[in-house]
């Protein structure tokens, strides 16, 4: 018979001829397939990404538990429930929470990583593994899904979505069980799954949160403040509670490291998983949108980083960008109402750089001067700006934000308030030869005009005007218009000699520098007529003429910039008029000269006006 044996090793069968036998030698051959609608589950098939323990640690959320329990448990409802939200809101962690509830009333909950659509099939393949553990499906991930679709009672729960319609098929091909799906992604689930967006704690439940994960009670004191600071962020209550536990340092002093350079954003405790920050939890959500929808949402997160976190007025930016707003939006970084943005201030805190200063800047400045928004929804922007420290570099852009918002204080709060505002900004920046300081101390020289002396507000200004010549030039429009103000000081202090001269030598230099029709330099003249008229103690034909030839000079350069039907060129004719008038009610010669002097200049200016 030996000579009849052959031997088979790589296939690992023994031959005997007639009435062989076949067993499995060295290689084990696999069993034929199990069909696997036939197959049954074995009891509570469960994969949760953490513990009971962790979940015994979850607070708040009553609300979301329970409508997300009511939508599961319909029918009507769809199979499917997706929770949203900024990252780091605790979308994960709610979802662990009501997948605990289910074990033992469904069969399998089974929890998926689902980044990406590799991610999402290996959680199918091992759930095959693990339904039929005696055997090894050829294609566990079509094995999986058969097994799906022939069963029902089970959930799954697929964690961190990136686009929804990675899941779109999976979810409506299998409608016997249910789905629970969390996303940063907000839109785009129409026909998929129902949303839940999920906001931040409130401050009781912020306040509990980190109660439960510090020990030790010493280090609680100024717990309520850090979680307001936090924002309610549960990522954020939990990163502070282990660096709190592990350094062992109080909530208040975790608060000061948070208001510095906001290192701790980016910490992780022992043994913790490195990317699980709050500053990199958000930087993966960045790095996506920035690879669909390119840098310009970024720039956008980046400015909005420098104001207040709500209310943010859609009309800062200008309409190309809102489409990059949405974008954010999309992704919970920021929040949509009406025409208003709102960002969570810790994603300001991540997303804030020197360079985005002074986008931000320029967009406040803008809207202050030029946009549809009244001060008031402004100024708290404008505030939150210069409290980040939109100051610190001191240039045209943030010299005007300064000098409107100590403008805002001095009319709103008090006129201290607004000098106080003014003086502290100064002094941050003594010595600093940029011009902007200039603009600063013109303002606060004009809102101390009514609480100082007179001499010493005329000090203030001759000063402004001696910088103003030197760093702006003698004939720069500032260094005019500051002069000009001189003028009306020395007027008050009722030196007629000298005004006249302060004036007639303005109105010199702003002719030479402007031009004769320029508004300054018409200002000028009129104001010199109005120093002469209130000189006049008694009437003098004299200061008269000068008045009037002053008067129709600033006419006629109206009439020729403005037009004869502008508005300030009729008032200023009406006054001429009226003052006229009043003259013709003098019957001496003085006054007869000047009526006739007036006459002819008038006929003499139609002529030339019509030559």
């Amino acid at each position: 018979m030996a000579d009849r044996i052959r031997v088979l090793l790589n296939r690992g069968v023994i031959s005997t001829g007639e009435g062989a036998f076949n067993i499995v030698s060295n290689v084990v051959q696999a069993p034929p397939p199990v069909p696997a609608a036939t197959v049954r589950a074995p009891p509570r098939v469960v994969r949760l990404r953490s513990t009971r323990a962790a979940a015994r640690l979850f607070v708040g959320r009553e609300k979301e538990h329970a409508a997300l329990a009511k939508a599961l448990r319909r029918r009507s409802g769809g199979n499917a429930q997706v929770l949203t939200g900024l990252g780091g809101i605790g979308k994960s962690t709610l979802a662990l929470r009501y997948a605990l509830a289910q074990v033992g009333r469904r069969n399998p909950v089974w929890w998926i990583d689902a980044e990406d659509p590799a991610q999402i099939d290996f959680g199918l393949e091992a759930l095959a593994r693990r339904l039929y553990p005696e055997g090894s499906p050829e294609r566990p991930v079509e094995w999986a899904r058969q097994w799906l679709a022939g069963h029902t009672g089970w959930m799954l729960i697929l964690d961190n979505v990136t686009r929804p319609a990675e899941v779109a098929e999976l979810i409506g091909s299998l409608p016997g069980g249910r789905f629970l799906v969390t996303s940063r992604q907000g839109v785009g689930w129409d026909d998929i799954a129902t949303p839940i967006r999920l906001g931040v704690l409130s401050a009781g439940d912020a306040v509990q949160m980190l109660d439960r994960r510090v020990a030790d009670r010493g280090l609680l004191d100024g717990g309520e403040e850090l979680c307001a600071a936090l924002g309610g962020l549960p990522l954020a209550i939990e990163m502070a509670g282990h660096y709190m536990a592990q350094n062992h340092v109080s909530a208040r002093t975790y608060l000061r490291h948070l208001s510095g350079d906001g290192a701790v954003l980016d910490w992780t405790h022992a043994g913790g998983d490195l990317d699980r920050t709050v500053a990199r939890t958000w930087q993966v959500t960045l790095d996506r949108i920035a690879a669909q929808h390119g840098p310009l949402p970024g720039r956008i997160l980046g400015t909005l980083a420098w104001l207040a976190p709500d209310d943010i007025p859609i009309s800062l930016f200008p309409d190309e960008s809102k489409a990059a707003a949405g974008h954010l939006a999309a992704y919970g970084l920021v929040t949509r109402s009406g025409d208003a943005l709102s960002v969570h201030r810790l994603v300001q805190a991540v997303s804030q750089d020197p360079g985005s200063r002074h986008r931000a800047g320029q967009a406040l400045r803008t809207a202050w001067t030029d946009g549809p928004e009244p001060a008031a929804r402004l100024a708290p922007h404008i505030a939150a700006f210069i409290a980040a420290g939109g100051l610190a570099e001191l240039d045209g852009t943030s010299a005007d934000l300064a000098v409107a918002y100590g403008v805002h204080l001095a009319r709103t709060v008090s006129r201290q308030e607004g000098i106080a505002f003014l003086d502290r900004t100064i002094a941050a920046h003594a010595g600093s030869a940029h011009p902007a300081l200039l603009s600063l101390r013109t303002t606060l020289a004009m809102l101390r005009m009514p609480l100082d002396p007179l001499d010493v507000t005329i000090g203030a200004f001759e000063r402004l005007v001696a910088d103003k010549r030197r760093v702006l030039g003698p004939g720069a429009l500032d260094t005019l218009e500051t002069r000009l103000e001189l003028c009306g000081l020395y007027a008050r202090r009722d030196e007629d000699r000298r005004v006249f001269a302060h004036y007639r030598q303005l109105a010199t230099d702003a002719e030479q520098a402007l031009g004769k029709n320029h508004s300054l330099t018409l200002q000028t003249k009129w104001d010199l007529a109005e120093a002469y008229l209130n000189a006049d103690r008694t009437w003098r034909a004299g200061h008269t003429i000068v008045v009037l030839v002053l008067w129709f000079t600033v006419l006629t350069g109206l009439e020729e910039t403005r037009g004869r039907d502008d508005e300030v060129t009729r008032q200023i004719g009406m006054t001429i008029a009226k003052y006229v008038s009043t003259l013709a009610l003098h019957d001496d010669p003085g006054t007869r000269r000047v009526l006739r002097l007036v006459g002819a200049a008038e006929r003499i200016r139609r002529r030339l006006k019509s030559a």
